[in-house]
């Protein structure tokens, strides 16, 4: 849909996505943040090729939102034994995120990597940081949930300050050069989460721990999305009544609410068991490039299918438990 940048966001809750291109679990995550938040604002910051008709959700794209993009790419330095493109990729976002939220006088917001898949009202997950700056899993990454006032904008202008600080950059290349060289030490590694933690601590931000259960809830920060991935489905257990539904999991012999679930890695294909499907994520496959999408369809169908299987067993088990 089109966006007006004239409307007033602060009328709405926010949940805003982050996507370069098309995946398939894209539109998977709009679908169930738009169903889980119908009165909300979905926003993604994108590109052409992931405008998805028939989700309700507002898509803006990344080039009218890149005026110190260039600025960041002139001041960056790679000190990661990463792909240049990808991890500089993940730090960038906050500067278009910055822009974007300014322009637009976004203050509060929700911010999703876009393999999050949202099962609350955002509203009351705002509630549930009240008193803190922001809240995080545990800090900005994968989900994270924007309180004051101008924090991205201010994250952004710290990282490019960092950058552009001769003294930061030689004291990272001479820690970054002794860990290639052998001497082991992943905080010499600079990507977003190294720079969100500098960040929180050098200004003192007070960020709530999301994955830690409080009032009966809590947020996945991958543990239980992969757990497919990891062989460890039969301890980090997930139980949904029906697709798109409620998701809870069993933490110390009680049962926990999971306000979202991060599905990363390979076993994304298994989502549609969390979310189910609708004609316009089933369209959205039907894209250039077929023979591959198509392809992904099949895989997406097969284990979706496989993990809500998986769901009925856990929810059959767990309604027998409790008839005991």
């Amino acid at each position: 849909m089109e966006s007006d940048p004239q409307l007033d966001s602060r009328k709405a809750s926010c949940i805003i996505y982050f996507h370069e291109g098309f995946s398939p679990y894209l539109p998977f995550a709009l679908s169930q943040a738009a169903r889980s938040n119908p009165s909300a604002r979905i926003i993604l910051l994108g590109n052409q090729e992931n405008k998805i008709e028939g989700i309700s959700y507002e898509h803006y794209m990344l080039s009218d939102y890149s005026k110190r993009h260039e600025e960041f790419v002139d001041a960056y330095r790679h000190f990661h034994p990463g792909c240049l493109e990808d991890e500089r990729r993940c730090i960038e976002r906050w500067i278009f995120l910055a822009e974007f939220v300014q322009r637009h006088r976004i203050e509060e917001f929700l911010f999703l990597d876009s393999d999050t898949l949202f099962f609350e009202d955002v509203r009351k997950l705002f509630e549930r940081c009240r008193g803190y700056d922001a809240g995080g899993t545990p800090i900005f990454t994968g989900l994270c949930a924007f309180l004051k006032k101008n924090l991205v904008p201010d994250f952004a202008d710290w990282i490019l300050e960092q950058y552009r600080n001769p003294a930061v950059v030689q004291a990272w290349e001479r820690r970054f050069q002794r860990h290639m060289g052998g001497e082991r030490d992943e905080g010499a590694v600079i990507q977003d989460m190294a720079l969100a933690i500098l960040f929180i601590q050098e200004k003192g931000i007070r960020v709530l721990d999301l994955t830690q259960p409080k009032q009966g809830k809590m947020v996945d920060s991958g543990q239980f999305g992969r757990a497919f991935q990891h062989g460890t489905k039969e301890t980090d257990i997930l139980i949904q009544a029906q697709t798109g539904g409620a998701v809870s999991t069993i933490q110390g012999g009680e049962r926990i609410g999971l306000l979202a679930v991060h599905v990363n890695g390979y076993y994304k294909n298994h989502i549609p068991g969390l979310t189910g499907w609708s004609g316009a994520v089933v369209r959205s496959f039907f894209r250039p490039n077929y023979r591959r999408n198509l392809k992904q369809l099949c895989l997406y169908l097969w284990n979706g299918l496989r993990f809500r299987l998986y769901f009925r067993k856990n929810h059959k088990m767990h309604l027998d438990t409790q008839k005991r």
